[in-house]
């Protein structure tokens, strides 16, 4: 029995020093298209719109300290509602040939890979969301899930003002849709290297 305890003790010992850096190392994970999603959502008097794109690429970065930073891309083409001519008309206003991607980058602090899966925890972005060629900042609640150490999902909800992004707000028999687009993001991540 006590041979037994000094062996586990001793194994405890020198994995320590392992798991110390392991947890000190930084962790980078990469959205994985399958499963991601970046959708709107613009109201218009007589009906919804809702479009949808995959992301085109994003990262996202835990720190030892447990600053999070992400950065996710989507072509403005992609976005896709179920009907050609409104996507068609979308692009037009969004001027997706000049300005052809939207992106988002930002930073939330107090992140930290749990010890237990799954795990949830609630997290602020705060950073700079660049589309039709403005730059603002915003802020962005995210839901992150930890199915496990390397897989994990993220689900976030935002507003944007058309017109502060300097987009022509479209029209439908005369009437405007509502300045303000609706924001869900869904994203299925992967640890690299794992």
């Amino acid at each position: 029995m006590k041979h037994s305890f000094l062996a586990l003790l001793c194994s405890l010992m020198l994995s320590a020093p392992a798991l110390a850096q392991e947890a000190a190392t930084a962790r980078t994970y990469s959205v994985k298209k399958d499963g991601s999603s970046v959708t709107y959502r613009l109201n218009h008097k007589m009906h919804e719109v809702v479009g949808t794109a995959r992301p085109t690429e994003g990262k996202a970065r835990i720190l030892p300290d447990g600053t999070l930073q992400v950065a996710v891309r989507a072509n403005v083409a992609d976005f896709d509602s179920g009907n050609s001519n409104r996507d068609s008309h979308m692009k037009e206003v969004t001027e997706a040939t000049k300005y052809p991607t939207v992106e988002f980058k930002g930073v939330a602090t107090g992140v930290k890979v749990p010890t237990s899966f799954p795990a949830k925890q609630e997290v602020t972005l705060k950073g700079q969301l660049t589309f039709h060629g403005v730059k603002q900042s915003i802020e962005v609640p995210l839901q992150v899930l930890f199915n496990t150490a390397t897989d994990v999902s993220a689900e976030g909800k935002f507003q944007i003002s058309l017109e502060s992004y300097k987009v022509e707000r479209p029209s439908l028999l005369m009437v405007k849709v509502d300045d303000a687009l609706a924001m869900e993001t869904k994203f299925q991540l992967k640890e690299e290297g794992k």
